[in-house]
């Protein structure tokens, strides 16, 4: 049964395929990003920008997922979402 999520933005979190994700503390205008050519977790495309009206929703199978937020500290802005 999908759940939401509720992370802080600066951290890693875990989820299950087609839960939803609604990060906390975001600054207006952060933007949740693509690391790469890492594969891409969420339903709507890269960049993300917050607040969104959309709903966010995690749309792979098992396995850690990196993103990169925009309005994390520098060295800190690359983050791991673990699908069970």
């Amino acid at each position: 049964m999908a759940q939401t999520r509720t992370p802080n933005v600066c951290t890693n979190f875990s989820a299950n395929k087609d839960d939803t994700v609604q990060w906390q503390g975001a600054s207006a205008g952060c933007q949740i990003s693509q690391d790469g050519t890492d594969t891409w977790p969420f339903n709507l495309p890269s960049p993300i920008t917050l607040p969104t009206s959309s709903i966010i929703k995690i749309v792979v199978g098992a396995g850690s997922y990196n993103y990169s937020v925009s309005c994390c500290l520098q060295g800190a802005a690359v983050h791991t979402v673990t699908v069970t």
